[in-house]
């Protein structure tokens, strides 16, 4: 089922998945409130595999002021349990909520381009939001299918579009994973996407089994602390 041809209404689309549970609100509140507020911005959230609990931790709650939220994944990392778990502890109709979150997917380099140059800017002001989030960009980039040269070159053209989103008020959070892949010169690719972002988290162990969060580039109001939100 599609929306406006672009983006897929996922709100009847749960199932039985184990719910599993996300960071803690408070490091997540601090965060998306320097996310949203004010809007436009590109924010790269890198590292531990809990980026993806956190950033739909983020969407949760502008979800919850009433903001929808676009999301383009590439890595089928969405896990829309998560969002229906968050609706439910807090009294809040999961179907209703789900109503505010719309995702796209793409399996190819080539598909990914169309969802996030093509698609997004033009859904983004369909459904009025000023919130996108990308997982998982260059998922789809390490596929040697795709000349290296030619995903630089869509790398670079995604990365001119999301200033573009920015400009127009828009504040797009890219949760990536860190490969270390071969040929390695493929591994230039996520240099060239930190160096695309206004603002840079990575969300890593700090020694003591529970995830930190660092600020690498950028500023921030109000920094959070993930001390103690291990994801239990």
């Amino acid at each position: 089922m599609k929306i406006n041809h672009e983006m897929s209404d996922i709100s009847q689309r749960r199932s039985r998945a184990d719910v599993g549970h996300l960071p803690g609100p408070v490091a997540s509140q601090a965060l998306v409130q320097s996310f949203v507020a004010p809007p436009g911005k590109v924010c790269l959230l890198y590292g531990d595999k809990l980026i993806f609990h956190l950033s739909l931790r983020m969407a949760a709650y502008a979800m919850a002021q009433g903001s929808s939220v676009a999301v383009v994944d590439g890595c089928n990392r969405f896990n829309v349990h998560l969002l229906s778990h968050f609706a439910r502890e807090r009294r809040i109709d999961p179907d209703e909520f789900l109503r505010r979150i719309f995702i796209s997917r793409g399996f190819t380099c080539y598909q990914m381009e169309q969802a996030v140059g093509a698609r997004l800017p033009v859904f983004l002001e369909s459904i009025g939001s000023n919130i996108a989030m990308i997982f998982g960009l260059l998922d789809t980039f390490y596929d040697e299918q795709a000349s290296f040269r030619e995903v630089q070159q869509i790398l670079r053209r995604l990365l001119g579009t999301l200033q573009e989103i920015k400009a127009s008020g828009v504040s797009v959070l890219l949760a990536c994973t860190e490969w270390n892949v071969l040929p390695k010169e493929r591994n230039q690719l996520f240099t060239t996407l930190k160096n695309g972002m206004d603002t840079i988290y990575r969300l890593t162990d700090d020694g003591t089994s529970r995830p930190a969060l660092f600020l690498e580039k950028g500023a921030m109001s109000t920094p959070p602390s993930l001390h103690g939100t291990n994801g239990s």
